[in-house]
């Protein structure tokens, strides 16, 4: 072959650096539970880590790289070191590199955090790590879940027998489980009859597979449930609250409108959606339609709900029976793990980890013993302008009152009292709760 048609291969990582990076993360994350502000840093250093395409064998070759100290570099390699004495045996590391090819060994020989090719088909097996059963494949005798190299790795709870205790964990796998819609029993069997009947009626028509149950919060709801058995059954991310506009109007007056976000919110569901039907009947709604429209907006915008208008049963019928379809194609090729609802509240929004029917109703329950942080932030909702996303930024800092009061005595000055409530910062976008809110909650709470 001539030299003019030879090409040279350059190789590409997917993740170059697995085990800093997942170190890092650890670490992170820790600093922001303990609220330190080295968090930052570490944040940074991630940022940069994630940005160099070749791989690493030590901790100090990463001081090439910015934000990268001597200290944490020497914290990476102390990791390393710990690391390769728990997982990589001079026995197995041997083994694994006369079998593999002469390329696959040149190329990780010298690199831990890349994975070894061995000649013989990866077996799957299952370890237990803190707490749960990952699923690994063995490359020979090295795991290499170990190294984060598997991708789509699923992590399935334990079993019955190692699990923590008052906690039964399954899992569903692609093509074994069903999406169905619950509807609320509140929706067939109380309220406008006519209207009820007629939405049952819609459902049947839109061919849309649904069960009516008791739902403690929301009217609707998806669970993912087991074919060959009906008790294993996790809730989906989604649920909405219906309202039609007279009744939105009256939840606004008596209260149960913040009540029912603040409760949804609370349900560890990442989706919470309202959906407001128009109802042209109704000739008075009891608040002006631009009160409504604000109430709407303020939903969305500020307490990080989707707000669906729709004409009338028949087009929330069509909406639900959309979101069942895409429900169903979204899940369809995942395997869906159930988990405790601790678990579920720290996953983040890729996770496949969720709470099971049962769990989920029962922490739902409206009149269960709530905790002194909940009860503090159903008062909090009490105070004109102040959001339920303001309300649970407020009860993060302070947990109890007598936290909050204790804080502002040790401010020596009114600006300082006012400061430390105005700069908490709250939403997605995390900004400050501002002064007018801050003067309002000191008139009440500062001791006089």
């Amino acid at each position: 072959m001539d030299n003019a048609n030879k090409r040279r291969l350059k190789k590409k990582y997917a993740s170059p650096n697995p085990l800093f990076v997942k170190w890092l993360t650890e670490w992170k994350q820790d600093a922001a539970e303990k609220g330190m502000k080295i968090q930052y840093t570490y944040a940074k250093a991630l940022s940069s880590l994630k940005k160099y395409p070749l791989p690493l064998s030590s901790g100090k070759e990463a001081k090439i790289l910015e934000y990268f100290g001597d200290k944490l570099c020497a914290m990476l390699d102390a990791k390393l070191v710990e690391w390769k004495q728990s997982n990589i045996s001079p026995s197995s590391s041997q083994a694994s590199s006369e079998s593999s090819t002469d390329a696959s060994s040149s190329s990780s020989s010298s690199n831990v955090s890349q994975a070894l090719k061995p000649t013989a088909k990866p077996v799957a097996t299952r370890v237990f790590k803190n707490n749960v059963q990952v699923k690994t494949v063995n490359m020979g005798r090295i795991p290499v879940a170990q190294l984060a190299e598997v991708e789509n790795e699923q992590i399935v709870p334990e079993d019955m027998d190692s699990s923590p205790a008052d906690f039964d964990s399954f899992y569903l796998f692609p093509g074994h489980f069903s999406i169905i819609l619950c509807v609320d029993n509140c929706e067939t069997v109380s309220g406008h009859g006519r209207s009820k009947k007629l939405f049952i009626s819609e459902l049947q028509k839109c061919k849309v597979e649904y069960e009516v149950r008791k739902l403690h919060v929301g009217d609707f709801l998806w669970i993912a449930r087991d074919n060959s058995d009906s008790e294993k059954e996790v809730v989906l991310d989604f649920i909405v609250e219906r309202k039609r506009l007279d009744d939105l109007a009256h939840s606004i007056k008596d209260g149960r409108f913040r009540e029912q976000k603040f409760r949804m919110k609370n349900s560890c569901l990442k989706n919470p959606i309202y959906l407001v039907e128009n109802c042209s009947g109704a000739k008075y709604l009891g608040l002006p339609e631009s009160t409504l429209e604000q109430a709407m907006i303020n939903t969305q915008i500020c307490d990080g709900f989707l707000v669906k208008r729709t004409q009338g049963v028949k087009e929330s019928v069509t909406y639900l029976t959309m979101m069942t379809k895409m429900l169903r194609h979204k899940y369809q090729n995942l395997t869906l793990v159930s988990g405790s609802r601790e678990a579920v509240q720290k996953k983040t929004v890729s996770s496949n980890i969720f709470m099971s029917f049962k769990e989920f109703n029962c922490s739902s329950v409206k009149n269960k013993n709530l905790t002194v942080k909940e009860m503090f932030a159903k008062h909090l909702l009490q105070f004109f302008g102040l959001s339920v996303d303001r309300a649970a930024a407020i009860v993060e800092v302070f947990k109890t009152p007598s936290e909050f009061i204790e804080a502002l005595e040790k401010c020596s000055s009114e600006n300082e009292k006012v400061q430390l409530i105005s700069s908490i910062k709250y939403g997605l976008h995390k900004k400050n709760i501002g002064p007018a809110l801050s003067r309002s909650l000191l008139q009440f709470y500062s001791p006089s």
